[in-house]
């Protein structure tokens, strides 16, 4: 098995491109790929929420991760989310992720049928034993109980954590009762650096697919001992995350992309995609903010040669 310990830094929950014709756009994720991997992104979270796994039909998720996987060639780690609602799925899902070269699976906690902790377990064994790939699973409700969950780290192959949420005392609460290295990232882009303070290995985050570059610069500042310069590069991000929770449709999210120069295409429905002037207005927020540029990620991709992915 894989060192559990060995994810550190920020990963992208990279976003899912679709074409003009709603279909998945691979060349995008191509580029959007190597813009992240340039900026010092050190991995992929491909097919979870941000990517809109569960939007996703079977076989795109296992193709996405299959043309990613491809086009990185070992630049990056590929952690496949295979969450479903159902197990079976969601272990078949891993088995192709682990044929095509994952370095990691992870899921969710079980979705609509068997939310609850019992449910959790049984549905976490399933995956976990479908491959022979270090899995990492979510908090349960987005709650973490040190006392219950330590039983999560009982499963084998079971060695990482992701946590969307703002409680890491009870991560570390949680850390500490398991009493060996777990692989944790957190979830709360706009804590980044709180997560480093309370043991974290890194992140997973939607802002980091457009803002790779302050992401990698505030892990490197932290372990380098330069805090106060990580929090003021964290300070600055979080003007674009503040502007961006503002909008309950995730296509806006998607338009950041666009801002910098990769159109990534609208969220699938239920989302519904932004017309022109609703871009427009969106782009000239971005614009008095300032921290972003406009098309500063397709001229960085330009500058070093189109990339691609054999069809």
């Amino acid at each position: 098995m894989t060192d559990s310990t060995q994810l550190h830094g920020p990963y992208s929950a990279i976003f899912t491109p679709f074409d003009a014709n709603g279909d998945v756009n691979f060349q995008m994720l191509a580029s959007i790929a190597d813009y992240q991997i340039d900026n010092g992104i050190q991995g992929f979270f491909a097919c979870g929420s941000t990517g809109e796994g569960l939007l996703l039909s079977e076989d795109e998720r296992n193709e996405v991760v299959k043309q990613l996987i491809g086009h990185v060639k070992g630049r990056a780690k590929v952690i496949a989310h295979v969450g479903h609602p159902s197990s079976d799925v969601a272990a078949r899902m891993a088995r192709k992720a682990a044929e095509v070269g994952a370095d990691w699976i992870a899921s969710v906690a079980p979705i609509y049928h068997g939310t609850t902790f019992e449910g959790a377990k049984r549905h976490y064994t399933k995956i976990a034993g479908a491959t022979d790939l270090p899995f990492m699973i979510y908090s349960l409700g987005g709650v973490i109980d040190s006392n219950r969950d330590t039983a999560f780290f009982d499963i084998p192959l079971v060695c990482g954590l992701k946590y969307t949420g703002a409680n890491f005392y009870s991560v570390q609460q949680l850390a500490r009762k398991l009493g060996r290295p777990v692989t944790l990232m957190s979830g709360f882009d706009e804590q980044f650096v709180a997560g480093q303070s309370f043991g974290f290995n890194g992140g997973i985050g939607t802002t980091f697919n457009f803002a790779p570059q302050f992401y990698s610069r505030i892990y490197r500042l932290y372990h380098e001992g330069n805090i106060a310069k990580a929090a003021e590069v964290q300070a600055e991000i979080n003007q674009v995350t503040d502007l961006m929770v503002q909008y309950e449709n995730w296509s806006y999210r998607k338009a950041i992309m666009r801002y910098i120069g990769f159109d990534c295409g609208a969220c699938r429905a239920p989302y519904a995609p932004m017309t022109e002037s609703e871009y427009e207005s969106f782009g000239e927020q971005l614009d008095a903010i300032n921290v972003l540029k406009r098309n500063q990620g397709s001229e960085a991709v330009s500058a070093k040669g189109k990339a691609s992915i054999p069809r």
